[in-house]
């Protein structure tokens, strides 16, 4: 317990999600008629910024996404669950429930798809690579 405490001092950037998020996409998630601008986003969830709402964390709620994407945009119904809100930021972040595998998979190609094409969706970078310019997949390969 102490080890983590003291290596998230010594490097307060490394970054610990075991997946990519789909960052600076326009889109927006739409929880009660009201639509919120997508900060970013994975198959796992998302967090978005111009909250106002009233949710806490553990509330579920049944909402739509959509990300403008080169080929069509990918919209879809589900169920999340709120993870944190952020009442001074105005900001919200959940997990997403009750997702068709179709959509987590289509999630999945195009978060891949613009990383191999170095878009703005690209595998974030770990706090040790990002002076080498390496991401997190590619460290992995070459250990």
């Amino acid at each position: 317990m102490i080890f983590g405490f003291l290596s998230r001092l010594s490097n307060p950037r490394q970054e610990r999600r075991g997946e990519p998020r789909g960052s600076h996409l326009k889109g927006f998630i739409s929880i009660d008629g009201c639509d919120y601008p997508l900060k970013d986003w994975s198959r796992r969830g998302f967090s978005a910024t111009g909250y106002r709402a009233g949710h806490y964390p553990g509330d579920k709620v049944d909402m739509s996404v959509r990300v403008d994407l080169a080929e069509d945009p990918l919209v879809f119904a589900c169920r999340a669950v709120v993870v944190w809100v952020d009442r001074d930021r105005r900001e919200i972040a959940g997990v997403f429930t009750h997702m068709d595998m179709q959509i987590q998979e289509r999630i999945m190609t195009a978060i891949f798809t613009r990383a191999t094409e170095g878009g703005a969706c690209a595998p974030l970078r770990t706090a040790q690579n990002a002076e080498a310019g390496t991401t997190r997949e590619e460290a992995r390969l070459q250990a």
